[in-house]
């Protein structure tokens, strides 16, 4: 008896939960939405956040709010997040970096972003590109590489943290060559890139959206694509690879939404629906490809195989490169 009535409640609040995840799909959102950006303005995830939550805020009919919080290689941002209430209405919208690429790097940090965050939707992707100060003289990696190795002088690189995509692009590629690169790591990529502009470092890897501007204004000068693939934005400009004839892999920023863990799965899809259909019914995508950068809109499980992928991938080049940073 008692075994059947156990059953029965199981059973009795399994069908209770099936109307009120439809009613909490349904009547999502009912306020305002925050979308936390765990860095400073400029990079990937907060140019995707805000073109994102201009046009949710005009489909919701909701106000959606991006909050920019840096601060310890993403950690402020994401722990305001993972502290959230679990109901869809605090997102954080997260680089590669934090998903699969500092898990491995840091082993201290208050949170593991693989248990204490569930995925929503990958937003978007770009392209890292090298980019030096114009005042160097080079015109192409070839030219790079030349001066690298013979000036008196260790060239120094910027990026937006130790640890991020773009640090790992540079060591990547120093090691490639056999160069000797001093690591300049700032608070933002915008920081970052106006340095290089303004002399201060010679180089850097930066997302091809965040540095346009100043390739567009030759504050500083692009050299190559770290990708496999040339960017349809700039198809004259030939990936490291042609330029060398080494095998850097792919060097993609991506950025995603993530929520608090145990936030329902009927929101993370509805969301994730939303950002599609405003993909696809706007000029979002069009908007994003004239930065260079290609819209997504991808389902909670897409973004959870996307992670799990490359988690894999720099895995083995942190191995590889022998960095531990704590």
């Amino acid at each position: 008896m008692i075994r059947k009535i156990t059953r029965i409640l199981i059973s009795a609040a399994l069908l209770s939960a099936v109307p009120l995840t439809q009613a909490q799909e349904a009547d999502f959102p009912q306020g305002p939405v925050r979308i936390i950006v765990p860095y400073g303005a400029g990079g990937s995830a907060d140019i995707l956040a805000r073109a994102v939550s201009d046009r949710l805020t005009q489909l919701w009919g909701q106000t959606v709010i991006v909050e920019n919080k840096p601060g310890g290689i993403g950690t402020i941002g994401i722990m305001s997040v993972v502290k959230s209430k679990a109901d869809g209405y605090t997102l954080v919208s997260v680089p590669v970096s934090d998903l699969a690429v500092n898990p491995h790097l840091y082993k201290k940090r208050p949170f593991d972003v693989l248990r204490d965050l569930d995925p929503v939707s990958q937003v978007g992707s770009v392209p890292n590109v090298l980019i030096v100060n114009p005042a160097l003289g080079v015109k192409t990696t070839a030219d790079l590489l030349a001066l690298a190795k013979k000036s008196e002088q260790t060239l120094t690189y910027g990026s937006p943290g130790v640890g991020s995509q773009a640090h790992l692009a540079a060591e990547v590629f120093a090691r490639k060559h056999d160069l000797t690169l001093t690591h300049i790591p700032y608070n933002s990529v915008s920081a970052a890139i106006t340095d290089v502009a303004g002399g201060h470092v010679d180089l850097m890897f930066a997302q091809l959206p965040s540095a346009l501007g100043f390739i567009q204004g030759k504050t500083v000068s692009l050299l190559g694509i770290a990708a496999q693939q040339r960017s349809p934005l700039l198809p004259e400009v030939p990936t490291l690879t042609e330029s060398t004839g080494q095998d850097y892999g792919d060097f993609i920023s991506w950025s995603g939404f993530m929520a608090p863990a145990s936030t329902p799965i009927a929101i993370r899809e509805k969301i994730a629906r939303d950002i599609r259909h405003v993909m696809d019914t706007t000029d979002l995508k069009q908007v994003l490809a004239s930065s260079g950068t290609l819209g997504i809109g991808s389902t909670p499980q897409e973004l959870a195989t996307t992670i799990r992928n490359d988690y894999e991938h720099y895995g083995r080049i942190i191995a590889d490169l022998n960095l531990v940073l704590d």
